[in-house]
């Protein structure tokens, strides 16, 4: 029996092998070494960081810091220098917005009620910036009543007991709360001196949160129908109408409109200025999502309807009262957090996932899955992600 043959190229291979420089081989070990230990580094900061260097990476942003509380954070509050963190039994903590260092860690109120509100005092005549006096308060606005707690040590200085219990997030205007009730009103609470000042009637419960339109207009919305613009300073009714049914997702203004989201099936726009309806688009389902009004190609209002998907629609059409679509993506649901770099960044908390939007042309520029996230917002162009065990990461656009 004859011996086999060996294979030409295989022979080609172990001469090329042979003639290569001393040392090659082994850098070409080296290096896959050195790759594999990175993916290894990686995965691990990707696993230590609540929102990872890699997924952070893929939308050209940076890791500011991470902090952490002491349990699951039930909100999140971002104004002047700080962090406010509020823990699921009202532990309230507060973190310097630049470094991420604990500043101070409080109860801010009774462990069960509900929280609507953390708000800055407000700026006064012959005072320095908020954050910049020693007698500075945060007030804390729960189910009964308004907690004050001071600026610089967290201690609980003072309360307020409401008249009214709130049903959503509070609005602060000037030296005013204002906020819906379940018995239909609006109110504005004088939180300054500690007391109500004016209310509105609506038919039926108020559970969307009020929207200011411009500097010093408010609307609200109500399960009954009612629309109401009122005139922040003096809590007067400019304009309202009654919808076919109700509302219960926040109304949305933008461009001289106001967007409404109704569960008659009709997303509706207004002209901010008389009340006018601008125009009407009908969908197959109610609509529960608040709308999302972007200011690109001359106004772009875009609303996630449950039988349709996202649909985006010109926010001025002439001559179509029934309102007029630009385009639709069918797996885009969530809240708009901001935008980041130039598209719209949409945050899925349900799912756990962050999409980018290019508005003009329709299509989903980037989709990250953050599994470790429960809360996501945006203030300015910063990124501030919240994780189910109290991580808290601020991040950074590269520039």
């Amino acid at each position: 029996m004859s011996a086999a043959r060996p294979n030409p190229r295989f022979l080609a291979l172990v001469l090329l092998v042979g003639c290569l420089p001393a040392g090659l081989g082994a850098s070409v070990a080296s290096a896959q070494d050195r790759d594999a230990d990175l993916a290894v580094r990686t995965a691990e900061m990707d696993r230590q960081y609540a929102f990872g260097p890699s997924p952070a990476r893929e939308i050209n942003y940076r890791i500011a810091w991470q902090s952490s509380t002491d349990g699951k954070v039930k909100r999140l509050d971002v104004f002047g220098g700080d962090v406010f963190a509020m823990g699921v039994r009202n532990q309230l903590t507060r973190f310097d917005r630049n470094s991420g260092s604990r500043v101070w860690s409080v109860t801010a109120a009774d462990a069960f009620d509900t929280v609507w509100g953390v708000t800055p005092g407000p700026d006064a005549p012959g005072r320095r910036p908020f954050g910049q006096n020693d007698d500075d308060k945060i007030y804390i606005t729960s189910d009964p009543c308004v907690f004050e707690l001071d600026y610089n040590s967290g201690a609980v200085v003072g309360r307020q007991d409401l008249e009214r219990i709130p049903s959503t997030e509070v609005l602060p205007l000037g030296n005013h709360l204002v906020f819906g009730t379940r018995s239909g009103q609006i109110v504005w609470h004088q939180f300054v001196v500690g007391q109500a000042w004016r209310a509105n009637q609506l038919k039926g419960p108020v559970v969307a949160n009020p929207t200011l339109v411009g500097s010093s207009e408010i609307v609200c919305a109500s399960e009954g129908g009612t629309l109401l613009l009122l005139d922040g300073k003096s809590a007067r009714k400019v304009w309202g109408d009654n919808l076919f049914d109700g509302v219960t997702a926040a109304v949305t203004a933008g461009g001289g409109k106001v967007f409404a989201a109704s569960t008659d099936q009709y997303l509706w726009a207004f002209d901010a200025q008389t009340g006018k309806v601008s125009w009407r688009y009908f969908t197959e389902s109610p609509l529960v999502d608040s709308p999302i009004y972007i200011d690109q190609d001359g106004g772009r209002v875009m609303q996630w309807v449950e039988t349709e998907g996202l649909v985006c629609l010109e926010a001025n059409p002439e001559n179509a009262i029934e309102g007029r679509t630009v385009w639709t993506i069918e797996d885009a649901r969530g809240q708009a957090i901001g935008m980041i770099h130039g598209d719209v960044a949409i945050w899925d908390a349900d799912a756990h996932t962050l999409r980018l939007i290019n508005a003009s042309q329709g299509a989903i520029t980037k989709t990250l899955q953050l599994p470790q996230i429960d809360h996501l917002s945006m203030e300015d162009d910063s990124i501030f992600a919240v994780a189910a065990d109290g991580r808290i990461v601020r991040l950074d656009p590269i520039k």
